[in-house]
């Protein structure tokens, strides 16, 4: 029987890990195009593409695995009636019910991997990729450039003749108070960027200050200032994962997310028993349109899915599991175990 077990999941695995690395792939390339548009708000290196891959990877994983997973069962077991090798196996003693048994087993490891995925790593690198993006933003808005005209630090309008790293030369800044109707000039032989926090400061060295007003221009000269600047970037909040599912209660996004990212998990379990009902088959005496039952079983749990999540994410997400798993259950007793 064991020998049995093993050439039945051999036969699985061969088609799960075709599948798998497709669809993989597929999704990985939406993601990495939606990650591409991030270059319109700051440069991106080789390293900062990989590093938001890396964060969008169990967004990846949830949308991959589950389809996978069921479609791998149904076309395993469809694959073996049309061989007629499933019937030399239910010769070999393997009986609908001890099928039934193993792919639960599989179906249940996928399951919880998938929760852990979905609840625990999602809400953590969904976080990580705020942080990642403000980041980078206040990078770029600091990030100053030699022989660059139109940079700016805070309301000054910033011009750098060159630069290495956090160091510059030959700076000049100016500003114009249009209330005032005062324009301020100052110039700098070097200068050093700090970074406290989320203010900047610029500390100018060596350098004058004009400040030429309607009547009058004033000349100072200093050996040290420090201009500071707080770039105004939207305020991220981080919470563990506890408290970031808490808020479901009373924030309809975050109950809609949670009621999406369980029953997707569930997914696998609760429609295994759909794909051994359709998969397994005397194909002399049934023709089963297979493709057309895993498009419709898909569909339907995915439609049914968001109508849960927009209308009654709490409750009717288990609602909607105990229903799916038992309306699987049904339909294998009908189609399967009455006749084999």
């Amino acid at each position: 029987m064991a020998k049995v077990y093993r050439y039945l999941i051999l036969n699985f695995f061969q088609t799960f890990l075709s599948l798998f690395f497709t669809l993989f792939f597929l999704a990985s390339v939406i993601f990495f195009i939606k990650i591409s548009s991030l270059t319109s708000l700051f440069s991106v290196s080789f390293s900062d593409l990989g590093e938001a891959y890396l964060y969008v990877l169990p967004q990846i994983i949830v949308y991959s695995l589950p389809i996978t997973f069921f479609i791998s069962v149904a076309m395993t077991l469809y694959k073996l009636s049309n061989d007629n090798e499933i019937i030399v196996l239910f010769a070999l003693t393997l009986s609908p019910n001890k099928i039934a048994k193993l792919f639960f087993f599989l179906s249940l490891f996928v399951t919880l991997f998938l929760l852990v995925n979905s609840v625990v790593m999602i809400p953590i690198s969904k976080q990580l990729n705020k942080n990642f993006i403000a980041y980078k933003k206040l990078q770029a808005k600091i990030n100053l450039k030699s022989s660059s005209y139109g940079q700016r630090f805070g309301d000054w309008n910033l011009f750098v003749n060159s630069n290495s790293k956090d160091s510059y030369k030959d700076i000049v800044l100016y500003n114009f108070n249009a209330k005032k109707n005062e324009e301020r000039f100052v110039l700098a032989k070097e200068a050093n960027m700090e970074h406290n926090n989320s203010i900047v400061s610029i500390v100018l060295k060596n350098g004058k200050l004009y400040n030429l007003e309607k009547d009058k221009i004033d000349e100072f000269s200093y050996g040290d200032m420090i201009m500071s600047y707080n770039p105004k970037i939207k305020e991220i909040h981080y919470y563990n994962v506890k408290d970031y599912w808490m808020k479901a209660k009373k924030d309809r996004q975050r109950a809609k997310d949670l009621a999406i990212n369980v029953l997707i998990s569930f997914f696998p379990l609760t429609t295994f028993l759909f794909a051994l009902s359709f998969g397994i088959a005397h194909t002399r005496h049934q023709k089963p349109n297979i493709y057309l039952y895993m498009f419709l079983v898909v569909l339907l749990y995915y439609l049914l899915m968001y109508f849960v999540s927009l209308n009654i994410p709490l409750y009717g997400t288990i609602a909607m599991i105990v229903l799916v798993h038992f309306t699987g259950g049904y339909l294998f007793y009908k189609r399967i175990l009455k006749r084999y």
